[in-house]
């Protein structure tokens, strides 16, 4: 019996060695880095128009509630609505989409979904980006591991409403576009907010504010870093946290993004009313104080999207002994491409990431995109957290929520910067010395102008051609191939 026991351990532990020797090897090839290619640009020639809508969230109970890994998922209630928020801007030749949706992230199908539905209005693009509520509704996200981590088991039908409400959302904004002004704000918030790891706080706070000509708000887009957890782990109800009772509290649609998120998080104190109201008043009275500039009827309405083949998947949670095996198991669960988009908005640049880049990370890439520019995340798709690499090699900081390699953020900074110079007014020349514009050639699609160009055109454009303003030509600035 001793014997047969001793045997069938031996036959056991040759199965699991033999099983981590061949996890540890290599079996795909890894990805070829190559430069950041730059896809698509519109430029909007005035006057502005904008739009908004509020849709809400509403779909059957019981869902899950996303934000925390635990057994048991399924909501115990709701505590506030959710919604979904869509701002609309339009230019001549120039239509940028919106989208704040009360959840935990956005992964690519959603997007992709969402766009599909919404062609028909030829929109330049889409910025689809959540609040990162950690108590928001679940269930949206259709893969094996990602589900069991985050949003909970995923449910087609939930799925399908949030495509819905997200198509109307966009589709009332749309239909209510009118005649507005652009005035963009910028301050701090710092005491809301604390790195976790003890590194850098960020606490900006931007906000884009769009009014009718009669005075009225038709909307407005802000962005904070801080992540929406007051609610906590042991939360069961539905609720869009902070940013669903900051949003809440506006009559006008207010849109909130986050911004370098990855290690922020609040640096709230309880009172009556419950963490979530409090911390909302309090950025509320933030934003009141801030200073704008002149609202403006025809600010630069741009867009520009741009992507670069990412590194290989390297879950930074892992043990390095086991770092092969992850990788492998990884490969082809997360995306093999990560695109960024940049949008111009008068004196503001919005960099929509797929992703939660830390506070130095999204210091770094805003100085690569030039002044005005700020970071907007968890668009579009969703990389994980974006760490610097010193402090990946360090294990420190973010590392253990990163699903890719060190070269992540260097890699989507270069990224940045291409989408970010395609947007940048060209450089403005005295009079005396300005040159005649060489001649441009426009590419029609579907009886509007669009063109598409080299990052190294886009590069030269704004290195050295002439600017003549808007003041003196009201026709569209194009970029040729």
């Amino acid at each position: 019996m001793t014997k047969k026991l001793l045997a069938a351990m031996g036959v056991l532990s040759a199965l699991v060695v033999g099983t981590f020797l061949l996890g540890s090897l290599r079996w795909h090839s890894l990805r070829q880095a190559s430069p950041p290619r730059l896809e698509e640009v519109a430029w909007g020639a005035g006057p502005l128009l904008a739009g908004a809508a509020v849709v809400p969230l509403e779909p059957a109970p019981p869902v899950p509630v996303a934000g925390f890994a635990r057994l048991h998922w399924m909501e115990e209630g709701r505590r506030d609505p959710v919604a979904v928020r869509a701002l609309v801007v339009q230019e001549s030749s120039c239509t940028v989409a919106f989208v704040s949706v009360e959840i935990m992230l956005v992964p690519g199908k959603l997007e992709q979904a969402v766009e599909k539905r919404l062609r028909d209005l030829n929109l330049d693009r889409l910025v689809l980006a959540a609040t990162h509520t950690h108590a928001g509704p679940g269930g949206f996200w259709d893969d094996t591991f990602f589900e069991r981590l985050a949003t909970g088991p995923y449910d087609r039908a939930v799925f399908d409403h949030l495509v819905e409400r997200s198509v109307r959302a966009v589709r009332e904004a749309h239909a209510a576009l009118e005649p507005a002004y652009l005035s963009v704000a910028r301050g701090e918030a710092k005491a809301l907010v604390r790195n976790r790891n003890g590194n850098e706080v960020d606490g900006r706070l931007v906000s884009a504010r769009f009014d009718g000509r009669s005075g009225r708000t038709v909307g407005e887009l802000v962005i904070f870093p801080s992540h929406a957890t007051l609610l906590g782990g042991s939360n069961r109800l539905i609720s869009g946290d902070w940013p669903g009772a900051l949003m809440r509290g506006r009559k006008a649609p207010l849109l909130l993004f986050q911004g370098a998120v990855g290690d922020q998080t609040p640096n709230a104190q309880v009172g009556p009313g419950g963490p979530p109201e409090n911390y909302a008043r309090a950025l509320e009275m933030r934003l009141a104080a801030l200073e704008r500039d002149r609202p403006d009827p025809w600010p630069e309405l741009a867009v520009a999207t741009a992507s670069s083949i990412l590194p290989p998947a390297d879950a930074g949670a892992s043990p390095p002994f086991l770092r092969r095996v992850a990788q492998n198991l990884m490969y082809g669960v997360l995306s093999e491409r990560g695109r960024v988009m940049a949008v111009r908005l008068g004196s503001l640049t919005l960099l929509a990431i797929p992703g939660e880049p830390v506070a130095e990370v999204g210091r770094r890439w805003r100085a690569g995109a030039g002044e005005g520019s700020e970071v907007l995340s968890l668009a579009g798709d969703y990389l994980g957290y974006v760490e610097t690499s010193d402090r990946m090699a360090e294990m420190a900081g973010e590392t253990v929520h990163t699903y890719y390699g060190p070269e992540l953020a260097d890699r989507l900074a270069g990224t940045v910067q291409i989408a970010a110079e395609a947007v940048r007014p060209p450089r403005r020349y005295p009079a005396a010395s300005r040159r005649q514009p060489r001649p441009v050639r426009t590419v029609p699609r579907r009886g509007r102008m669009r063109t598409v160009k080299r990052s190294a055109e886009v590069a030269q454009l704004t290195a050295g051609e002439p600017w003549c303003g808007r003041l003196a030509s009201h026709a569209p600035r194009w970029i040729t191939i």
